[in-house]
């Protein structure tokens, strides 16, 4: 049993070739589409992503940047009160005057008790 051979291709070929080739590149182009969509969608999800972490360092920086003004000003408060206290020459001083006041007290309190005694 022999196959009869064509000589002649059959009409409807060159429509199913074409046929075929437009539905591929139909289908070809459906899938493009569809994972550009894809990526779309995962690209909005991260710009999204991104707004709210935008929106959170927004905050995050807005209460750094009060921190940072308290931070300022107590530290010019604080240098007017450490200019406000006394110096190693002021103690020195002071110490002298506490000194020379207990020196008088004693010398007080000697003569007090030699006249008692004597």
């Amino acid at each position: 049993m022999s196959l009869p051979e064509v000589t002649e291709p059959p009409p409807w070929s060159f429509f199913q070739w074409a046929i075929t080739a437009l539905s591929t590149m139909a289908l070809g182009a459906a899938a493009f589409i569809w994972r550009l969509m894809a990526r779309l969608e995962r690209m909005s999800l991260s710009i999204a992503q991104q707004r709210a972490d935008l929106d959170a360092h927004k905050v995050l920086f807005i209460r750094i940047g009060e921190t940072i003004t308290q931070m300022n000003t107590e530290y010019f408060q604080l240098r007017e009160i450490i200019s406000g206290l006394p110096n190693r020459s002021d103690l020195r001083e002071l110490e002298d005057h506490i000194g020379e006041r207990i020196e008088t007290l004693v010398a007080r309190l000697d003569r007090a008790l030699e006249k008692r005694g004597g």
